[in-house]
This record gives C-alpha cells, structure tokens and sequence, in this order.
C-alpha cells in the first residue's frame, strides 16, 4: 500500500510547456523547486518566476531607506541565482512581506497572468506549509489553476514543511548547482542555516529511491479538472484526504436531499389547498391559545 502514498521510482523528466514558478519570497524559487527549474530549462521549456513579496519581514529595519535597500539586496541574490539555474524571466510583484492577500483581485491577476503568457504549468507552496505567506501563494496557485481547469496543472513544492508527494524528480545531476543557488541567499543564510535543511529534505526524499539517486526534489501534482471535481484532493494523497473528500461527498449529498425537501414543502405552502384551508389552521391555533 506504501506505493498509493509515495513515490518509489524517480523522474528523469517534467511535463514539457510553459512554467510559472510562484514564489513567496526570494529565495523560494531555489530551495522548493530548483531542480525542477534547471530540468525545465535542460528540456527547452520557457520558464517563468514570479517572486510575490518583498522579503522585507525577515529582519527589523530603522528606516524606510534600510527597508529599501534589504529589498534591493533580496531581488539582487534572486537574480544571481536564476543566472546559475538558467532561466531568464523573474518578476516582482512586491506585496508586503508576511502580508501576501488571497483575494479575488490577486486571483483574477494571477488568472490573467497565466492566459497572457499561455502557462500550461504552475509551480506554488504546497498547502501543508506554515508560514502566511506561503498559504497564501498556496492558495492562489489552487484557485487560479482550478478555474483554468483541463490543460493547467500544479505541482506543489516543500520548503517549511513536508508534503504527499507523487512525483519524486531526481536531483543527482542538478545537486551541486543547486547548492550554488542557494549560496547566493547570503542575507537569509546569515540568519539561518536554510541551505543545510533543504539539502537534507532533499537527500530524505532518496528513501524510497534506488541508492543511484543522491537527492530529490518532491512534488505534488495536480491538474485543474481534478481540483474542480475533488476540491479534498489539494491536500494530496492520504488516508486523511480520503476521510476529508468522503466526507465533502456526505455533506453535498445532504445538503442535496434538504433543498429537494425544502422544495417540496415550498410546493405544499403554494398549493390551493393550503390556501383555502388557512382560516381552519388559525381557528386551530386560536383554540389552543398559540401566538398569532
């Protein structure tokens, strides 16, 4: 049964088409999906990075020219390592750190978004993340992707936290590059050792591959027809996504069977019968000394 939660084989190849790599802050891009960039890139595939927030929030600032120049700093470290990954379009959008909205003028934006550029493939925060952010970009990922529904797929990535993944991409040939990537986040390295836990996520995420694979990168991958029709299934593959959509399915089929009911009774309080038997009801409720 293991294999119905995890993958045991790992990919040498990606979907082809045009990727939209959605990140949070700087530095997402590299640590959560990395190698799948440089896979995209080695199969001729235009990419796309599309950085959300500032990143201003990682550390307090004494004035608004020091909050300017960390920002300046964050896009500058982003740039360097998109020279190393190989991909040449990154974008900003700038939302306040730990601020990122999920609402429909964001959605709607980031739906157009996909159309102008003719995305076929999206890559975001899983929804299992932690920081505020990240769930936002979760969120919105899920949502535009959902209405775009047959022909746009998501494949959700692991930073704070783990995910259930179905696609396990090996990262043995983009190993040392990534972890020249990840070098350049020197502002954010100083602060924590960031590059030492995603390389030993990656590395866990080779037990259930052959001892060939040093490292891999995992994903969970979705498309918008699905998202339509089993909304539970964002959440991955799981026993506890199976309990959950089971019990959407109870709840629709109910709330189904009582407007069918409330229906019926609407029928009855319209019929002629109910009408011209009213005066009896009140003499009724008069008898028995019931409010009016």
């Amino acid at each position: 049964m293991e294999h119905l939660y995890i993958p045991y084989t790992a990919t040498t190849q990606l979907r082809r088409g045009n990727v939209l790599v959605l990140a949070p802050h700087p530095d997402d891009e590299v640590f959560g999906c990395g190698g799948a960039i440089m896979q995209h890139v080695a199969q001729g595939d235009t990419v796309r990075v599309l950085i959300l927030t500032d990143g201003a929030a990682a550390i307090p600032h004494p004035d608004e020219d020091s909050r300017l120049l960390y920002i300046t700093l964050r896009q500058q470290e982003s740039k360097r390592a998109a020279q190393i990954l190989g991909y040449k379009q990154l974008e900003f959008w700038e939302f306040s750190d730990r601020e990122l909205p999920n609402d429909e003028r964001v959605i709607q934006r980031l739906q157009q978004y996909l159309t102008q550029h003719q995305i076929n493939h999206v890559y975001a925060p899983s929804t299992f993340e932690i920081h505020p952010d990240h769930i936002s970009a979760a969120q919105l990922a899920v949502e535009a992707v959902k209405r775009c529904g047959a022909g746009m797929s998501l494949s959700m990535y692991e930073v704070g936290m783990p995910l259930h993944p179905n696609c396990l991409l090996d990262l043995t040939p983009f190993l040392e590059r990534k972890q020249q990537a990840m070098q350049q986040f020197g502002s954010q390295l100083q602060l924590q050792h960031y590059e030492r836990h995603i390389l030993g996520l990656n590395h866990y995420r080779a037990y259930t591959l052959s001892r060939q694979v040093a490292a891999a990168e995992a994903y969970y991958v979705i498309d918008g027809e699905t998202l339509q029709a089993h909304p539970a299934q964002e959440f991955g593959q799981s026993p506890q996504t199976l309990a959950l959509e089971n019990a959407q399915q109870h709840i629709r089929a109910l709330e189904g069977e009582l407007a069918q009911r409330q229906a019926e009774l609407n029928r009855v309080y319209r019929s002629y019968s109910w009408q011209i038997t009213e005066p009896l009801r009140w003499l009724k409720r008069c008898w028995r000394g019931e409010p009016q």
